[in-house]
């Protein structure tokens, strides 16, 4: 007489409860990965923003010239930059400058898009420190929609 050995193996209620716990594990942890690109995008903006600024300085300090677009682009050739009235785009290394002349004092502008959708821009002064600020949800991100003036900051907002 031959007896039947049980047979090993998962249920299909057990897989299926095996694939409900791994689908709720990944619905938990894709908002948590999404919500940490978004300072990394917005630090690579920033970066971008800084090395600008040292290139535009030293035009300044060796060559006693505006940073222009042409000028910053053969000091940091990494770069796009464009004119103060066009775009910077996201995620295309680009960033947007203008200089400015508000009450005698020159003033250089630098702009760029994050992939965040955040824009940020550094305000350089020859006698001054660099002053900062963020602009959340906008289309846009160009050098020149920044007043001289207004909504500065001494560090990022």
């Amino acid at each position: 007489m031959k007896t039947e050995e049980p047979e090993s193996g998962f249920t299909m209620v057990e897989m299926m409860v095996v694939i409900g716990i791994i689908g709720v594990l990944i619905a938990v942890m894709i908002p948590t990965l999404l919500q940490a690109r978004r300072p990394a995008q917005d630090r690579q903006a920033q970066n971008l923003l800084r090395n600008s600024l040292t290139a535009a300085k030293a035009i300044e300090t060796s060559e006693g010239a505006v940073p222009t677009p042409a000028a910053l682009a053969q000091e940091e050739s990494a770069v796009v930059y464009v004119g103060g009235a066009t775009n910077a785009p996201a995620g295309q290394r680009s960033v947007s400058v203008v200089n400015t002349t508000v009450g005698g004092l020159d003033y250089v502008i630098l702009a760029s898009f994050a992939s965040s959708g955040r824009c940020f821009a550094v305000l350089e002064q020859s006698q001054g420190a660099p002053r900062f600020q963020r602009v959340d949800g906008g289309a846009t991100c160009r050098a020149s929609q920044f007043d001289t003036t207004t909504g500065w900051s001494s560090n990022w907002p």
